[in-house]
């Protein structure tokens, strides 16, 4: 086991029926790590106050809560993907520490769920992407579902999970 498969935060299937599939990414990985990296500071803060230094806990606190917190802000976020057949609906939630964000597309316009790899500035950097591709009826011809770190070959499954869904509806709307 390698630290990006340590860090990829595996994809479940929360639901799955002819009408109803729902998928979600919970990062539990990710946010322990930082959190048991958060309170490893501050214990080394409070551990240099009670030592005298408290100067430099005090700017070791200040410093953890601001990087610790875009770290979290970054890392903590729950991506929900429900498709839905009776309700025609494809609903994205993604909930983050700043808010929840909704997006609503017809399941009707949707055609397929495809990955697409974006490499990085280094070496040896890529991330590997899901979007729902559709028509253009709606103006929206893809959308990207942020998965943030999730591990390469559950989205690669979920992709043709999706798209072998989405197929089904589609044969069982033309008989």
């Amino acid at each position: 086991m390698n630290l990006s498969s340590l860090l990829a935060d595996p994809l479940r299937v929360v639901e799955q029926s002819d009408p109803v599939l729902e998928i979600e990414n919970r990062p539990v990985r990710r946010a322990s790590i930082t959190l048991c990296a958060i309170l490893l500071a501050v214990a080394m803060a409070l551990a240099a106050m009670a030592d005298g230094a408290i100067g430099t806990g005090l700017l070791v606190l200040a410093v953890t809560a601001f990087i610790g917190w875009m770290i979290l802000d970054e890392t903590v976020q729950l991506t929900q993907l429900r498709l839905d057949r009776p309700a025609d609906q494809a609903r994205l939630r993604v909930t983050g520490l700043k808010g929840r964000k909704e997006q609503n597309l017809r399941l009707s316009n949707l055609h397929r769920a495809e990955t697409r790899i974006r490499y990085g500035k280094q070496a040896n950097q890529e991330t590997i992407e899901l979007y729902l591709v559709g028509s253009e009826g709606d103006g929206i011809s893809e959308t990207l579902i942020p998965l943030g770190r999730a591990d390469t070959e559950d989205v690669i499954r979920m992709a043709a999970l999706i798209t072998d869904w989405l197929d089904a509806g589609q044969r069982g709307g033309q008989q």
